[in-house]
């Protein structure tokens, strides 16, 4: 029987599908990066077994970022700076990332740091830098690729029109809370203030 007196909470069942998502591919992936490993340990070396290593390593870092961009942040949990720092680890290749984290920091800005950081690598096609700390991501390049609609969407808190699929961390972070953006030709900054109460 439900409490009468409970506050009316909806929960975000879009959270709760990514968290749902992440959780059942870490199992599956953990199990190939082992298959992986132990051929390694018995088969020659080859270009094929290397790339097949190489993208199931890429696989669950990208989990675990989405994991915290798009999954479920529950009031009160918190998230160690090096698990962040960690999934963070998923946008490098083309891309160097920097962080100075805290020790500790709230799950949800966690979680809004995840989406700034995905922000800034869609601003970043051609490679370039992420620096990383507790209110603020900012992307440096040569050259960036600003989908202007979406960050003036982004500065403004709204939802940005015709959404792609590949753009939804833009909606994410503009409706969590407040954010501010600044830009020129070859740097973008993301600056997080307050969370919105889920």
């Amino acid at each position: 029987m439900m409490d009468p007196t409970a506050p009316d909470v909806t929960p975000d069942l879009a959270a709760l599908v990514g968290s749902r998502l992440c959780h059942d591919l870490v199992s599956p992936l953990g199990a190939i990066g082992n298959g992986v490993e132990l051929l390694q340990m018995v088969a020659p070396a080859s270009p094929e077994l290397a790339l097949i290593a190489e993208a199931v390593a890429g696989a669950q870092a990208r989990v675990r970022l989405f994991r915290l961009a798009f999954g479920a942040a529950a009031p009160g949990h918190e998230v160690r700076g090096a698990d962040l720092t960690q999934a963070l680890a998923a946008l490098e290749g083309r891309i160097a990332v920097q962080t100075a984290l805290p020790a500790a920091l709230p799950r949800s800005t966690a979680r809004r740091l995840a989406l700034a950081a995905l922000c800034a690598e869609s601003a970043l096609a051609w490679g370039g830098a992420v620096a990383v700390r507790d209110d603020q991501v900012t992307g440096t390049a040569p050259r960036l690729r600003l989908e202007q609609p979406l960050w003036d969407a982004l500065a403004g808190g709204q939802m940005p029109r015709d959404l792609a699929p590949n753009r939804v961390h833009f909606a994410l972070l503009a409706t969590s809370g407040a954010v501010t953006v600044t830009h020129d030709e070859t740097r973008v900054s993301i600056s997080l203030g307050s969370c919105r109460r889920p």
